[in-house]
């Protein structure tokens, strides 16, 4: 009996075993297939998810940063680059050959006009203007004398009366002896005597009748006048022993020192126009017309700061090279902080339009090069305009072409497209 019992508690731990066996085995299968369902389920999951994600665009989840348009006035420019040069550039003449005696103002000051700049040698001229007056006394004198002469009361009218009555006198004589000498009472010598005398005083008259007033007067105004000629010229050559600034200028260099003979008619010194500066700039064909003298520029100079001056010149011919006009900027200068050649951005204005400030980075360019700007319109969908810049301030745009109250996407504009919806938030233009 324990033998038989022995044998069947074997069958039973047998039994046992092998069906633990099989159950492991078929639980492995069992759990496997689970989990191919479940992973099959969340990757379809997953996949009807991606496809929802695809409907959208996740630009579309984004708040673009948008900017109300509020335009200002701005000044329309034509902007070039130019250079600084001096209103005047004047070599001052000797006009005289003397030694320099005298240096009276410094290079690199300023002269006004007639400040003496240097003087020269006077040599004799202050004698022969001293003789010359004493000759046009002497010739004045003499021009009063043959007015006098000439007059009613003068010593011509006195010499003309004594000579008519001299030869009437002689020709009383003369025809009373014609007669004595027919009667024979007197001889032909006596005659022959009187006739000599009659003939000498018509000679005499006729010699006072022949003298012209206006001869004589001339004969001695010319020489007064030809007196007033030397000594204007001595004037003139005293004037020049002194050598002036002939206007307002920068004095920048002076040729001779004391001592040295200043050439006639060779320059002596330097001037420079500096209180007023011409900045040439070239302005293109196509915007010429745009300008026009008086216009304001506003000019910029490296180092120097800004200032502002006006139109005085346009160039009637375009240069050749590179077809454009030569404008001339007037720029005071009264300070004198300004030399010439200095480099300068000149920024001329022709009108006055409404424009928007912003960043250029907010603005595209098309296909064409035409500059666009993305806006929201009414239907909070993205639209694409022209818009047109004005002028450029540091890291900042003017543009033109939009309206006030305009809604104009900044920040991340570049990622939509025109039609499509936009989520924006406006925020302040800084």
């Amino acid at each position: 009996m324990k033998m038989r019992m022995k044998v069947r508690g074997s069958y039973i731990w047998a039994f046992l075993i092998a069906t633990s066996v099989i159950g492991w085995m078929v639980s492995d299968d069992l759990f496997s297939g689970e989990a191919q369902n479940a992973a099959a389920s969340i990757q379809a999951e997953e996949t009807t998810e991606a496809s929802n994600d695809e409907t959208e665009s996740p630009v579309s989840k984004l708040t673009i940063r948008a900017l109300s348009v509020t335009n200002e006035t701005v000044p329309l420019q034509i902007r070039a680059s130019g250079v600084t040069s001096t209103a005047f550039d004047v070599s001052v003449t000797s006009r005289r050959r003397a030694i320099v005696t005298a240096i009276t103002a410094s290079e690199g000051s300023w002269v006004k006009a007639g400040d003496v700049i240097l003087e020269l040698d006077k040599g004799t001229i202050e004698a022969d203007i001293a003789a010359a007056r004493a000759d046009r006394q002497a010739a004045l004198a003499s021009y009063e004398d043959v007015k006098r002469r000439f007059g009613a009361t003068g010593t011509l009218a006195s010499q003309l009366s004594a000579a008519e009555a001299e030869l009437n006198a002689v020709q009383k004589n003369f025809d009373t002896t014609k007669k004595l000498v027919e009667r024979g009472l007197q001889t032909e010598l006596t005659l022959s005597n009187q006739r000599a005398q009659l003939r000498a005083a018509e000679t005499r008259l006729f010699e006072l009748q022949s003298q012209s007033e206006d001869k004589e007067v001339s004969a001695s105004y010319a020489v007064l006048k030809t007196i007033d000629a030397r000594l204007a010229a001595l004037a003139e050559q005293a004037d020049f022993t002194t050598i002036t600034a002939p206007q307002d200028a920068w004095l920048e260099e002076i040729f001779v020192e004391i001592g040295e003979l200043a050439p006639e008619n060779g320059p002596v010194a330097h001037l420079l126009g500096l209180q007023d500066l011409i900045v040439t700039v070239p302005v293109p064909q196509m915007r010429i017309s745009d300008i026009a003298i008086g216009n304001q520029v506003d000019v910029t100079i490296s180092g120097k700061g800004d200032f502002t001056g006006k139109i005085h010149k346009i160039a009637a011919t375009a240069n050749q090279a590179t077809r454009t006009f030569d404008v001339e900027v007037l720029l005071e200068n009264k300070s004198g902080n300004l030399r010439a050649g200095m480099s300068a951005e000149a920024s001329i204005n022709i009108d006055d339009v409404k424009a928007f400030r912003i960043s250029p980075a907010h603005l595209n360019v098309d296909g064409n090069g035409q500059l666009t700007a993305k806006i929201v319109s009414s239907d909070e969908t993205v639209s694409i305009i022209p818009v047109t810049l004005v002028r450029t301030d540091g890291n900042l745009a003017y543009i033109s072409g939009l309206a006030d109250g305009d809604i104009i996407l900044a920040d991340g504009q570049a990622f939509l497209s025109e039609g499509e919806a936009v989520r924006y938030k406006i925020e302040e233009a800084n």
